[in-house]
């Protein structure tokens, strides 16, 4: 088989996974947490400071900082487009990644190299949890990206060159982009900054000279944070740690939380996951048996390789509670760490001729591939979706909020914990209730200082904000009707016009 003819193959088979990606991020139902990313970007957008002169809670700037760029330069208000394409688009080239990362580990097998480096990029997309958690209009996705293309060019990079210097640099810029959008991803930053202070150096001089451009360029992209967070230090407190902190609590108190090991558990032993646990234990045992006869090289990458997933399921299980999403970010990085020991089993067959051990690993990655293919039918199934884009969720949303937005009369102020449904139809919302149920429901826990500060109201103090601006229309049915209970009290009249869209929300209109 020709270089040719693989490298089309490859572009086929990534177009393919591209288009399933593409169709589960337009097809997901609206989530929670997306009403909070987006709104924030809107505000952003519409010059108002985070932290300052909104909530946003447990998150860093740099997201909504993204969202609100795209939705100035587009001059759109397909917020939740926008925000699940950033997401698809990321996925997307983090597939590329694992395709590219294998080619650069297989360079003396580039035929080996891009048959397993696609396998492993199927691993990645039919993983039931990575299927589940990419293409929301969240971060998730973006700091991925960063990390999988810091780990790319750390891998690429020969140190001992002088090119070395600008790769270390973007690494810096990449991974601390990446914690100034989720604060967890600190930890894998110190990670790659400790593996480069390990890297062979003549003295102590030259070793700092190779930290040095990364710690410069992370000094540089975190200046802005850094600028944010002193407009505000104590709202940057509340809202990054205070606030998840009683969230945690009020989420434990109602049972709505999972116990962590059970939901781990449960997470792993999907057949899409198991199998690729497998795959890791048998490789890491194959390694470790064969290692006296086996050609161990680059071993500082492989370190990387096999700390990065286990860095990222340690983060999981930082924050107060544990979501599912949480659990796939490590999955690209599993199917990333696998290369280093297949390489290295393909390296003693073509040493010795003994290809047997090689042979097993590569057909045991096909059966994972078939197994995870075969669990998880889903993923190809609603491809066939990509055909009717107005039945795509964010489509859906746009229309019902455009329509809300015409029956709504002017001052056009909403009031709802599902402010997308106001802001992409073009209508105003409370900037206490921007980050939707998620600090709604705890904001009555904090004093009211802190709540001045942070800009936020619970459903004990909601019928203050409203006496001196009362809405022109209010959306529930997003929501548990706990939650919602005040609005309705706090504003709907006898007189109010009902309307009910169809898998949608409930709009209460001011006559």
């Amino acid at each position: 088989m020709s270089a040719k003819s693989i490298n089309i193959a490859v572009i086929l088979i990534l177009t393919v996974l591209s288009l399933m990606m593409l169709a589960n991020s337009m097809t997901k139902p609206l989530g929670r947490d997306e009403q909070m990313y987006c709104t924030g970007g809107v505000l952003m957008a519409e010059g108002k400071t985070i932290y300052r002169d909104f909530s946003y809670a447990a998150q860093m700037p740099y997201h909504p900082l993204l969202y609100a760029a795209l939705f100035k330069i587009l001059n759109t208000t397909h917020y939740l487009l926008v925000g699940r394409i950033v997401s698809t688009f990321c996925d997307i080239v983090v597939l590329v990644c694992i395709v590219g990362i294998y080619r650069c580990i297989f360079d003396g097998f580039p035929i080996a190299g891009a048959l397993l480096g696609v396998t492993a990029a199927v691993l990645y997309v039919f993983n039931p949890l990575v299927d589940y958690a990419n293409g929301y209009a969240w971060n998730h996705d973006v700091v991925i990206l960063c990390v999988a293309l810091s780990f790319w060019l750390f891998v690429s990079t020969d140190f001992r060159s002088g090119l070395k210097y600008w790769r270390i640099a973007v690494i810096g810029g990449l991974l601390t982009l990446a914690s100034c959008m989720r604060v967890t991803t600190v930890p894998v930053e110190l990670l790659f900054l400790v593996i480069l202070l390990v890297q062979p150096a003549e003295s102590t001089k030259r070793r700092i000279k190779t930290i040095l451009p990364f710690l410069i360029a992370a000094v540089c992209v975190s200046s802005w944070p850094v600028w944010v967070i002193a407009q505000a230090p104590r709202a940057f407190y509340m809202n990054i740690f205070k606030i998840p902190m009683l969230y945690g609590e009020w989420l434990h108190k109602v049972g709505m939380v999972y116990n962590k090991f059970d939901l781990t558990l449960s997470s792993i032993t999907t057949p899409g996951y198991l199998v690729l646990i497998a795959a890791a234990v048998y490789l890491c045992v194959m390694v470790v048996s064969l290692h006296r006869r086996l050609k161990i090289t680059n071993g500082k990458s492989l370190l990387l390789a096999a700390l990065l997933p286990v860095i990222f399921f340690i983060i999981a299980f930082i924050p107060p509670t544990m979501w599912e999403q949480y659990l796939a970010v490590p999955v690209p990085f599993l199917v990333i760490g696998l290369a280093y020991p297949l390489l290295y089993l393909r390296e003693f067959a073509n040493r010795t001729g003994q290809s047997k051990h090689f042979k097993t690993a590569a057909g045991l990655i096909i059966v994972c591939v078939f197994v995870a293919v075969a669990s998880c039918p889903i993923v190809v199934v609603r491809t066939a979706m990509l055909l009717e884009p107005e039945s795509w969720v964010p489509i859906q949303l746009h229309k019902v909020s455009e329509d809300i937005a015409q029956r709504v009369k002017e001052p056009k102020l909403v009031l709802t914990l599902a402010p997308l449904f106001a802001l992409e139809g073009g209508c105003d919302i409370y900037t206490e209730l921007s980050a939707g149920s998620i600090i709604y429901r705890v904001a009555d826990l904090m004093p009211s200082g802190d709540r001045a500060i942070t800009h936020t109201v619970g459903p004990k103090t909601l019928r203050t904000l409203l006496e001196n601006s009362p809405p022109s229309a209010v959306i529930v049915g997003v929501e548990f009707e706990f939650l919602e209970e005040a609005l309705l009290e706090s504003t709907v009249k006898p007189d109010w016009e009902r309307k009910v869209y169809q898998d949608g929300p409930v709009v209460y209109f001011r006559p």
